[in-house]
């Protein structure tokens, strides 16, 4: 609680620093994701398909001192990454969790991410909410003062679901991303 109490602390006290001040704030997106689930089903095979799913991201930094940001983020996924066309397997996947970015120039920051994932998994005739870790890499550019742009890459890494049947699934997706947002 006390590490909480400092880091929100950290978060909110003034502060500025040179180039890495221009990506403090509050930040909303639309995202778009190329998504590549793998579902390793046991007993049964691995399956592998594509899909193409917008998302909204909120998130906000924090100059710790000229270079160095911290950050946090969540995202909601308003679509559904399927694995067989016909089956859709992780119904609107939520994220939230921690960045740290390094701010190469006034309008140049790159980032890495942790977080954890939530989402509502099915198979026919089942349903069960999965969760896991999620991490990735990304960068961010300022087209203006406001708006920016964004690339990522990351992977969802949910934990084993175990079904009434005996049977389990393993899931993770990778993301392929672009974002257009706005730094309030």
């Amino acid at each position: 609680m006390k590490k909480m109490a400092i880091l929100l602390w950290m978060l909110l006290s003034p502060a500025a620093f040179a180039q890495s001040q221009n990506f403090e704030g509050f930040g909303l997106s639309i995202d778009y994701s190329l998504n590549s689930i793998t579902d390793k089903s046991t007993p049964g095979d691995s399956a592998t398909s594509r899909s193409g799913v917008p998302s909204i991201t909120a998130d906000a930094y924090r100059a710790i001192n000229d270079q160095w940001l911290i950050g946090v983020y969540g995202s909601y996924d308003l679509g559904t990454t399927d694995t067989s066309g016909t089956d859709p397997d992780a119904h609107h996947p939520i994220e939230a969790g921690g960045k740290v970015g390094y701010a190469f120039t006034e309008k140049l920051m790159a980032y890495v991410k942790l977080g954890y994932s939530w989402s509502k998994y099915s198979s026919p005739g089942y349903y069960q909410w999965i969760n896991g870790p999620s991490y990735g890499i990304g960068a961010e550019y300022l087209l203006t003062k406001n708006l920016f742009t964004r690339v990522e890459v990351s992977q969802q890494n949910y934990k084993t679901v175990y079904w009434s049947d005996g049977s389990s699934d393993k899931v993770n997706i990778n993301s392929y991303g672009i974002s257009l947002g706005w730094r309030f």
